[in-house]
């Protein structure tokens, strides 16, 4: 099958190409280039590493939302990785089918073209090999981030998060609107809509900022663990503040759990 396509090339592989060389030699000296770096295939086979799944794409300011996202990219992943799957299976089929071809096809040049395509398939079932394998990669430490995040947080059901929502809300808005204020000295209309729709004084949150910021800039510290502390502080005193709102709008505060899925 080889023999057939490398006849065909043959003339245009001999043809003059750049640096006074034949497109043949061209390509030899890429194949070259090719191999020599294909292990780094293996290293930046998938499009985040552990560190930006951990610290850029699951670092909401509560657990709870945290875990969340970490089912989110679970999710993705699965269906990338369902679809490369079926993706390579297809693809097998297709080339058993077209060997099956190829022996019954008289015709020199219809049998060359079912050659070409059956090379590029195998080309493109080794390429994604590879990319199967990084989103494998993604979904262990996916899975990795799941067991960590479940040691704190305890049993992961749906009736937690539901009861968990106001303080997760109320992290993630003011650690937004902490972002605000050191970069432009007040929070911003957007974060501000989002505290007061948790049921908190926007004018409130404002105050308590400026001095965690204070009190931050004055410690020295170089991490995020005041950060953390505050927010955890935030949360806990103003919680109750979500009783208000509710009220405001007419709702009952607390989540109805008949409408949670009962995994037992």
């Amino acid at each position: 099958m080889k023999d057939l396509i490398l006849k065909s090339f043959n003339g245009l592989a001999k043809s003059k190409s750049y640096g006074n060389k034949t497109l043949q030699q061209n390509i030899e000296n890429a194949d070259s280039a090719i191999s020599k770096m294909q292990y780094t295939e293996r290293i930046w086979d998938r499009s985040r590493s552990q560190w930006m799944l951990k610290f850029l794409a699951c670092s909401n300011a509560d657990g709870w939302l945290r875990i969340r996202q970490v089912g989110a990219e679970m999710h993705s992943r699965k269906m990338a990785l369902n679809s490369a799957k079926f993706t390579y299976l297809k693809n097998l089929a297709k080339v058993k089918i077209k060997k099956e071809e190829i022996t019954e096809e008289e015709n020199d040049n219809k049998r060359l073209l079912l050659e070409v395509e059956v090379a590029e398939m195998e080309s493109e079932s080794a390429e994604l090999m590879v990319k199967v394998e990084g989103a494998l990669k993604e979904i262990e430490t996916l899975g990795q981030l799941h067991d960590q995040l479940k040691e704190t947080l305890g049993d992961i059901t749906e009736e937690e998060f539901e009861k968990a929502q106001t303080k997760s809300h109320i992290k993630r808005a003011v650690m937004q609107a902490i972002w605000d204020v050191k970069d432009r000295g007040v929070i911003g209309i957007g974060n501000m809509e989002y505290i007061e729709q948790s049921g908190l004084s926007s004018s409130a949150i404002q105050r308590e900022i400026v001095a965690f910021i204070e009190e931050e800039s004055k410690s020295g510290v170089g991490d995020t663990s005041m950060l953390h502390r505050f927010l955890d502080a935030i949360a806990n005193k103003y919680e109750v503040a979500v009783i208000q709102q509710a009220n405001w709008l007419g709702f009952d505060p607390n989540s109805n759990m008949n409408f949670s899925y009962q995994d037992k």
